[in-house]
């Protein structure tokens, strides 16, 4: 990488990404350590993360909105009106943006910029980062915020640039677009059926003007009603005084989401008890669908298979074509085994005339042309606008876009032996963690939304991994430690127990961004167990426990009288 220079920006503290994470670790951080340099360091042109880049109409969020802010800022609690039950893109966004106004953190926040490099450095106990214009920053701790949904893929097509029309990524919406405008008479296609292709597909549909719209379905998708509604200011107004109960009710839930599961187990009632519990809560808003069901219902394939059937009836009374009902249905996976997307309308979507489902496990796109897209079967699909809901390159694709050199120079990512023969520590994407915070020879890197985390309810994750970092970050500083590393002991038991957290779950035998699959991206087409999902209640008590016994698990040093509390590291050290 070269040497770098006194100039380098200097920090005790750098966060990489100012979304939902980057926004609640600067804050606490700050406060926590007024001494310190803390600094982010963002891509974009502005905060929101998640909740900015991904435009695409008809984005919102799929849990409740009340539980969907940090608990931290009781002021902002009180001032803040959520319009929805679950808010859309627009308002989330407007929420990171008034907490980053009201605690001006955008003065420590570095917009448009996109580091490249990264490289430990082992004379000073820092790392040193470097970005697409060429600046240095060199930082004691660096905490990664940026994201487990962040890097968007695009299918593995051939002749995917081909296409003269417009076309583009959901999370690369054009800001400029007006839906009645820019599509008005014209042709539209949508690859995906995911959760954001689900959301893209109700709200283009409902646009008249559109001459067309060709859904390209590659794997049908379970989802369910969400049952948004709107939130009136006497509602609001008794929200607010139940906050507290609320997120003491998330931090005792599995996925620290608003909904626990019934704890009688399917076959143990009689059926007429099972279908009166599941039309209670296919009435109920949000996750209830998914969350809300008997105990054994992700773990037991007759149990799975009931309920699979109960909501494929839902589906099959709301769509008025038979054989399009049935290619909606998922036949690769049972109900709840991925996260279940939550929908206004979807089925509904392919009873219009102008809409037109294409099932690609009966006839698989074989190339894109200059006009559209030709499938199997010979037909070719003419098209003005391809959009692209393919999804993203998830958990650890965010760190792909770094060149990482890691203790000894290890690479982060790559195969088993790469960059002249120095062994990646993730091989093949496969990640290997200590507490989902920390890994192996990245000393000092802590990661937040990370792999072998959680990922439930995001905020609520966020805030836990935050408060854990700032308390490690504290034992290093009233210890004048400046190195902070996992013991390969406690990387190698902490991600056996991740593992073993997973077996028995039927999601675990489903190909997804949760199992680590994305056949989009090169390397990640074989399984691996990439989150954390045993109960979030158990994995708090895991990192207490270590914090009990004095950070169990960490090794810790120090370099002669260096006090990492000045916020200017002498030159003569760099």
């Amino acid at each position: 990488m070269g040497s770098s220079t006194t100039t380098d920006q200097q920090y005790d503290i750098l966060i990489i990404g100012a979304g939902l994470s980057g926004v609640c670790a600067l804050h606490n951080l700050r406060e926590r350590f007024p001494s310190w340099r803390v600094g982010v360091i963002e891509a974009a042109d502005n905060v929101g993360g998640t909740w900015y880049c991904n435009r695409y109409p008809g984005a919102r969020v799929d849990s409740e909105s009340l539980s969907y802010a940090y608990s931290w800022d009781k002021e902002v609690l009180n001032e803040w009106h959520w319009k929805e039950s679950f808010a859309p893109q627009s308002e989330i966004h407007r929420y990171i943006e008034y907490v980053c106004n009201k605690h001006t953190l955008r003065k420590d926040i570095q917009f448009n910029t996109r580091i490249k490099t990264a490289q430990w450095q082992n004379k000073s106990n820092t790392w040193l980062f470097c970005d697409e214009a060429g600046t240095f920053y060199r930082t004691r701790f660096f905490i990664s915020c940026m994201g487990f949904l962040s890097t968007p893929t695009l299918p593995a097509i051939p002749d995917i640039k081909k296409f003269q029309g417009e076309a583009f990524h959901t999370s690369r919406w054009p800001q400029d677009f007006d839906l009645r405008r820019d599509l008005a008479s014209k042709r539209i296609g949508v690859i995906g059926t995911g959760a954001t292709g689900i959301q893209t597909i109700t709200a283009v549909s409902k646009e008249f003007s559109i001459k067309s719209l060709s859904v390209f379905q590659r794997t049908a998708n379970w989802s369910a009603p969400l049952r948004n509604e709107p939130i009136s200011l006497e509602q609001m107004e008794q929200h607010r005084k139940n906050y507290d109960s609320l997120f003491q009710l998330c931090a005792e839930t599995p996925g620290c989401f608003m909904h626990q599961a019934d704890p009688r187990k399917s076959l143990e009632v009689s059926e007429a008890e099972r279908f009166k519990l599941w039309e209670e809560i296919y009435a109920k808003p949000g996750f209830a669908k998914w969350l809300g069901t008997f105990s054994d219902t992700y773990t037991d394939r007759e149990a799975n298979r009931l309920y699979s059937d109960f909501m494929a009836s839902k589906i099959r009374a709301r769509v008025h074509d038979p054989k399009v009902a049935d290619s909606l249905i998922p036949k690769n996976h049972g109900f709840g085994t991925r996260r279940v997307p939550l929908e206004s309308g979807y089925f509904e979507v392919y009873n219009q005339p102008n809409v037109n489902l294409v099932d690609l496990q009966k006839t698989p796109i074989e190339r894109v042309t200059e006009k559209g897209i030709i499938t199997s079967d010979g037909k070719h699909h003419d098209l003005d606008v391809l959009i692209y809901a393919t999804g993203f390159d998830a958990i650890t694709g965010a760190f792909s876009s770094i060149d990482w050199a890691g203790k000894d120079g290890r690479p982060l990512l790559g195969s088993s032996d790469n960059n002249e023969g120095k062994q990646a520590i993730w091989i093949d994407h496969r990640p290997r963690t200590y507490l989902g915070m920390t890994a192996n020879s990245m000393p000092n890197m802590f990661m937040v939304l990370g792999p072998h985390q959680p990922f439930g309810n995001a905020p609520r994750t966020i805030e836990h991994a935050v408060g854990v970092i700032s308390d490690l970050l504290q034992y290093c500083k009233d210890n004048n430690y400046s190195y902070v590393e996992p013991t390969p002991e406690a990387v190698d038991a902490w991600t056996e127990h991740v593992v073993e957290c997973s077996k028995g779950a039927l999601s675990n035998e489903v190909d997804s961004w949760m199992t680590g699959v994305n056949k989009n991206v090169k390397g990640k087409t074989v399984r691996s167990v990439a989150r954390y999902s045993g109960s979030a209640v158990e994995y708090r008590r895991r990192c207490a426990q270590s914090k009990a016994e004095g950070w169990k698990g960490l090794s810790f040093d120090k370099l002669p009288d260096t006090k990492i509390s000045n916020p200017q590291i002498a030159a003569s050290r760099l």
